[in-house]
């Protein structure tokens, strides 16, 4: 939630795409309209890649499965927090193509090596390919643990985290 107040403060005539599982894009609807962030005639749930974009509308919710709706949109800037790492390696070659067809910047904040369920080896810099010019890529200080609900409540995550900064073209 703090990172979305942040964009619709400091970028008023923005659009957020929110692209997650559908479950969790449920969660964050009541999160964002429990704290009156958010407006229903603001919205626009993206229920089939195909659909029209309303252009009155400035947040998108996208179920993850709806990913292409985001082809050809000219966003501007790409934002993944710990989420790349929980896909496979085919998944995240489907999203770093939307984001190279957009021309975009990305910014990720992910894991720089994880084995994934079934072993499959994930390694975040293998996947961005293409045109593109990298602005930074270093450890992340500011993501470096996470929070469950058992003791112990802050651990550690099982791997280095780096933050990476590239501008597609």
């Amino acid at each position: 939630a703090n990172g979305f107040l942040a964009i619709k403060a400091n970028f008023k005539n923005s659009k957020i795409f929110s692209v997650n599982l559908p479950e969790i894009l449920i969660n964050d609807y009541f999160v964002l309209k429990q704290l009156e962030l958010i407006n229903d005639n603001e919205i626009q749930i993206i229920e089939d890649e195909n659909n029209n974009m309303d252009n009155s509308k400035n947040i998108f919710f996208i179920p993850s499965i709806n990913k292409n709706f985001l082809k050809n949109k000219n966003i501007d800037i790409f934002i993944n927090i710990a989420s790349f790492q929980e896909m496979t390696s085919n998944e995240v070659e489907k999203y770093m193509a939307i984001i190279n067809n957009n021309k975009s910047y990305l910014y990720s904040a992910n894991r720089e090596y994880k084995r994934l369920i079934g072993n499959e080896e994930f390694y975040f810099e293998d996947h961005i390919k293409g045109n593109f010019k990298p602005i930074f890529n270093n450890d992340c200080s500011w993501h470096q643990k996470y929070y469950k609900l058992r003791f112990p409540f802050i651990c550690n995550y099982d791997g280095n985290i780096k933050h990476t900064l590239v501008k597609f073209f």
